[in-house]
């Protein structure tokens, strides 16, 4: 007879090659999006060695959220190492092999889960049953395309190692709960509670949405451990005390979301939409998810939904009102069944706790599917706890499991297929997605870099049309006519005004004053100096204490070889932000090359103090400016030496 240790070997070893299977087809894509912003364009994490110093300054680089992420950038920075440089397939398949292991982790964590739920409510599932179930929604989680994103798209690693940890966490601590049932509160048990609460402290390193991980547990507890008795502390104290704990606790929570809701709100100064009309978009979002998870199309899925028309009142549009009816019909469903089906009811909770930081008030982009890694196994469990407990053994049953998975993975392999390469993943998301303003400006930058002219200004006026309130799109427009040679009409540089003035300052528009200031002083961007000059001092009337705007700017004077103008702009972006020193590095490249040493070095002493402030170091580079100072002192004393002895020589 063939044990239950090897039945589990042969599975994850054919799941795992499953997984390399449907995703093998992108392991050789590109990076795209953010993956510049995070990854490519983040000088620290090129780290030469595996000195704690270079680690930990390439793991504080991030800007991401507000715990910065560093248990990710770490990883980058160790991918950046061992591949010996910036290999997106190395990426990948870093990105795949975490997967694998969050596929492993989901089985154990569906292991315990099925157990528990099954064992309370039908005492006879044997555990062949409970090991089968466990093995067929853990095989649909791992090949579900909606977890493409969160394997291809490199950056969202941030996701998938939230993850991986979240999993951890869950089910390390449903380990220590269930032993401490059966055997009593130990020190091994303690030792599986620490290295839960370890597993959750690394998930929020990797991505904020980890602090929802608490809740997911005690939903647990509410629904698979109603009757067992509470922990160690809550044995040791008396009723009154538990109401004043749980009074603290509220009291906590309340302030918490207040807290939230203050910090939420700062940041819709630069989205087109209200914090109203983002939670009401929310929840047909919500109902798009569920349906995604459920009956997968390829049509549907794609790397932006800014397509996604916003909801503007309940009834604008009337599927708003239809949405949250049906997410309320579903939250009361599950609450009724909680304790018939309590697998049902902690299914459908734990998709919507999973969504309550990313699909709520907070001023995130409305809609990604990354966002459902680790929420769409509360769908699945859900669906497998519809499953009649006499046909979980039959024939019907497995082959629609494995039918199904069949359709999910031969999905991913198709969209696998479409990240190949860029042009590919362009083309298809402009099939998918027509209307949607940010795949157009995509499908642009591939058709741009193809050399394709036509369908590059064919695309980005699209986005233009379909997204009139984001500036980021004219400039890009600019920016592919001066790369093609092509004359630059004095009508687009008045829309590219009237659109910085009337509209807010996005993160696209950022990114693309940046990328393009980047570009100023290279020969393909010379026609656009003029003009960018134009556009970031209309930004800069519009945020004049933003000390990134002022650095732009002088970089534009530096490419329009006005170097007094330039410094001044330097000087004025250090004075708003004296932590800022991207724009005294280019006070003192200027200066060197002016001649000027004495004020290049008071400006390096400005650049030590700065620096001195920051969390992420540069003193590498301070030493390197530094030293580059003394040898051009040095070369400027041999050459006064050689010129006083040439004097000398004639004299005598």
């Amino acid at each position: 007879m063939i044990s239950n240790t090897f039945i589990k070997l042969i599975f994850c070893l054919a799941l795992f090659g499953l997984i390399l299977a449907v995703y093998s087809p992108g392991i050789n894509g590109p990076f795209v999006f953010d993956d510049s912003t995070s990854i490519t364009n983040n000088s620290a994490l090129r780290i030469t060695d595996l000195s704690f110093d270079h680690l930990r300054t390439a793991a504080l680089s991030g800007e991401a959220g507000p715990l910065k992420r560093p248990v990710a950038l770490a990883s980058f920075a160790l991918n950046y190492y061992f591949a010996g440089g910036y290999v997106a397939s190395a990426f990948k398949i870093t990105n795949i092999v975490i997967h694998c292991i969050n596929a492993l982790l989901v089985f154990v964590l569906c292991l315990q889960l099925f157990k528990r739920s099954r064992l309370s409510t039908i005492a006879n599932t044997s555990t062949n049953q409970v090991l089968w179930l466990a093995f067929g929604a853990c095989l649909l989680w791992a090949v579900h395309p909606i977890n493409l994103t969160s394997v291809l798209y490199v950056v969202q690693r941030m996701t998938s190692l939230s993850t991986l940890f979240s999993l951890a966490c869950i089910a390390l601590y449903l380990s220590a709960r269930n032993k401490s049932l059966r055997l009593g509160f130990s020190w091994r048990i303690g030792a599986l509670f620490i290295a839960s609460v370890i597993s959750l402290l690394l998930a929020l390193y990797s991505k904020e949405n980890a602090i929802l991980i608490p809740l997911i547990i005690l939903l647990i507890e509410l629904c698979l451990y109603p009757n067992e008795k509470p922990w160690v502390f809550f044995k040791t104290i008396s009723k009154h005390q538990q109401m004043i704990f749980g009074f603290i606790l509220f009291i906590l929570c309340f302030f918490f979301l207040l807290y939230a809701l203050n910090y939420a709100s700062g940041g819709f100064s630069s989205r087109p939409f209200t914090m109203l009309e983002r939670v009401l978009t929310e929840s047909r979002v919500l109902c798009f998810y569920i349906s995604l998870i459920l009956i997968p199309r390829i049509n549907g899925f794609g790397l932006f939904h800014d397509d996604i028309a916003l909801s503007t009142s309940l009834i604008s549009p009337w599927t708003t009102i239809a949405s949250i009816i049906f997410i309320l019909g579903l939250l009361a469903t599950a609450f009724y069944y909680r304790k018939k089906n309590p697998l049902f009811a902690l299914g459908v909770g734990w998709f919507f706790i999973g969504h309550l930081l990313e699909s709520t008030f907070f001023s995130l982009e409305i809609a990604h599917e990354h966002r459902n890694n680790l929420p769409s196994l509360g769908i699945i469990l859900a669906a497998f706890s519809l499953i009649p407990p006499h046909k979980l053994n039959s024939n019907k049953v497995i082959a629609s499991i494995i039918f199904i998975a069949l359709i999910l993975g031969s999905t991913t392999w198709l969209r696998s297929k479409q990240w190949a390469d860029f042009k590919t993943l362009a083309y298809y998301e402009a099939k998918h997605h027509p209307n949607s303003p940010a795949i157009q400006a995509l499908l642009s930058n591939a058709a741009n870099q193809a050399g394709d002219l036509d369908v590059a200004t064919e695309a980005i006026r699209k986005a233009m049309t379909l997204d009139p309130n984001e500036t980021a799109y004219a400039m890009h427009y600019q920016n592919i006519l001066a790369i093609h040679g092509e004359p630059i009409p004095e009508k687009l540089q008045k829309e590219t005004l009237k659109r910085i003035k009337a509209n807010r300052l996005t993160p696209s528009t950022q990114l693309a004053l940046d990328l393009i200031a980047g570009c100023l002083e290279k020969e393909p961007c010379a026609p656009l100096k003029q003009n960018y000059l134009e556009w970031i001092s209309t930004v800069i009337e519009k945020a004049p204490n933003t000390a990134v705007y002022w650095y732009m700017r002088g970089k534009a004077y530096r490419a329009l070889n006005d170097n007094l103008a330039a410094i001044n702009d330097f000087q004025k972006a250090y004075d708003i932000s004296d932590g800022f020193v991207h724009p005294l590095f280019e006070m003192v490249d200027i200066l060197l090359r002016m001649g000027q040493i004495p004020q290049a070095e008071e400006i390096i002493k400005w650049i030590e103090k700065a620096n001195g402030k920051n969390t992420f170091k540069r003193d590498g580079e301070v030493e390197q400016l530094k030293r580059l100072v003394e040898t051009i002192k040095e070369s400027q004393e041999k050459k006064s030496r050689g010129a006083n002895q040439e004097i000398s020589e004639l004299d005598f």
